[in-house]
């Protein structure tokens, strides 16, 4: 099973290195929290869900063009650059439905520093490239 949502071009990453560093991560949350999916998406999303923060669950308010969340519609853990821009997220499927409440804060702190770490890897990866890439300035 791909841990790429079906919208997600396999090229979106810089390597094949950070493709299987998602894959292998998206493994590790969906043994963490017992899921029956987990998959990460690119900026931008689709549709709002609730998502991981550190000590708390945040719901999302309406906003314009985006579909409401819904309840039951999976949970976000946003990966982000180590200065806080948004890169993706991995969605979290699991077994019952739930905001995301029920996922122990332990496991969803172990969570978020797995998301860290792809976050960072993906940032150094996505400026290798651009200084690699003569057309860009």
């Amino acid at each position: 099973m791909t841990a790429l949502s079906p919208r997600s071009p396999a090229t979106g990453f810089p390597s094949a290195a950070d493709r299987a560093l998602v894959d292998s991560s998206a493994e590790r949350l969906r043994a963490l929290f017992e899921l029956v999916d987990c998959w990460y998406e690119p900026f931008p999303f689709d549709a709002q869900m609730p998502r991981i923060e550190p000590g708390r669950i945040v719901l999302p308010a309406a906003e314009p063009g985006v579909a409401r969340w819904s309840y039951g519609g999976g949970i976000e853990l946003p990966v982000r650059t180590c200065g806080g821009l948004l890169l993706g997220r991995f969605v979290l499927a699991p077994a019952e439905t739930t905001s995301g409440v029920v996922l122990s804060p332990q496991r969803r702190a172990i969570a978020l520093r797995i998301a860290e770490a792809v976050g960072a890897r993906l940032t150094q990866s996505l400026v290798t490239a651009r200084s690699h890439d003569p057309g860009r300035g």
